[in-house]
């Protein structure tokens, strides 16, 4: 019986993160199909403050800029250690490390998962984004194979770097059923206790939205959705930038609430708590937190765009115009006064789809091409 073949995943984002979540449920998902895996975490203080799982490896830095230098020769050091048959990159932004890891094991091969372009799409004129692309995506096309979240993600990504020469397949993204699935949410009067608890209360219902803060989330349309519906708690998990808490300070919302990276367990519970998941975001490679909320047996309504009309069409409401605030708050007093707004069957079918282990077999079998 031949040995079964060692992959290390590399990560830049906690566990508390999607990615982090993402790394953790790719080493699951190959473990089921029998391989062995280990993940490198590339820890800063910024995304690291807990540090990581005891279970697992990191090499540090300062930064993600620092790291462009200081994270190479502890690099080699893993891999030369560690051997493995195959380097999985989590995301192409961490591709600055791909030549590091091919010169150091010229035979092993390099996967990359590819998320977007949007680094490369939306933000053309940012200097940022153009020296980012340059330094730290752009080397990730030295890889050997890669792997998209959506059809959607891969067609983006050959028209803006061309058909790849290497082997590549559409994977999707998994939820994790051990976490994210229905049960019981309780009576209204339940669920009121528990937004009290956190600091959430007084209010007719709550709309929820989980996303990192960036332009193409469109939060602007969120938090017009909030002014539109006072009586509403808007409840938002993620980081937000500078620029977005002086918006907000001007609109003076009492509405809106804040959390920044909260536990898995907790995430569920939020998922579970409220009545509609908003995400109205302009352009999606995948769009997993409406998905993880369909899960809990919370209905969702977003933008008609990219991933997410390739994922939820057919499944819950969409809207053309992804600024479309009026169109979002009639889809929110619907599901408050008790409309269904979910065909359950297609949501079913999703589900199996996004499975962790559909994600694994369809990892695995092309997995099973890479190294023969």
């Amino acid at each position: 019986m031949a040995a079964a073949k060692k992959v290390l995943i590399v990560c830049d984002k906690n566990p508390c993160t999607s990615f982090g979540r993402l790394a953790s449920d790719v080493s699951v998902s190959l473990q089921m199909a029998g391989y062995f895996t280990k993940i490198l975490w590339l820890a800063v203080p910024r995304y690291f403050p807990q540090g990581v799982p005891k279970e697992d490896e990191a090499i540090y830095a300062k930064n993600l800029y620092s790291g462009f230098y200081t994270f190479r020769k502890p690099l080699k050091k893993v891999l030369y250690r560690e051997n493995p048959d195959i380097v999985f990159w989590i995301r192409p932004e961490i591709g600055f490390l791909v030549p590091v890891a091919r010169k150091a094991l010229p035979k092993t091969r390099m996967v990359v998962m590819v998320h977007d372009t949007f680094a490369e799409t939306l933000y053309p004129k940012s200097l940022k984004f153009r020296l980012f692309k340059m330094l730290f995506a752009d080397p990730a096309k030295g890889a050997d194979h890669y792997v998209y979240v959506s059809e959607y993600t891969k067609s983006a990504a050959e028209q803006y770097y061309g058909k790849p020469r290497v082997s590549s397949a559409v994977i999707g993204n998994p939820i994790r059923n051990n976490l994210f699935f229905f049960k019981d949410r309780g009576t209204s009067d339940q669920r009121s206790l528990f937004w009290k608890e956190h600091g959430v209360s007084g209010f007719r219902g709550v709309c929820l939205n989980v996303s990192l803060d960036e332009p193409r989330k469109n939060l602007k349309t969120f938090f017009e959705v909030a002014r539109l519906n006072p009586d509403v708690a808007f409840v938002r998990v993620g980081r937000l930038r500078p620029s977005t808490l002086k918006m907000l300070d001007s609109l003076d919302l009492k509405n809106v609430f804040h959390f920044y990276e909260i536990p898995d367990e907790l995430l569920v519970d939020f998922y579970r708590n409220a009545d509609l998941m908003l995400y109205p975001s302009f352009v999606e490679g995948f769009g997993l937190p409406p998905i993880e909320a369909i899960a809990c047996g919370t209905p969702a309504v977003a933008a008609e765009t990219s991933g997410l009309a390739e994922n939820l069409k057919g499944v819950v409401p969409l809207l053309n115009d992804p600024e479309d605030a009026e169109g979002f708050s009639q889809i929110l007093r619907c599901v408050l006064s008790g409309e269904k707004i979910v065909d359950e069957a297609a949501a079913q079918k999703m589900l199996e789809r996004c499975s962790l282990e559909a994600f694994s077999k369809r990892l695995s079998d092309f997995m099973n091409t890479v190294v023969g």
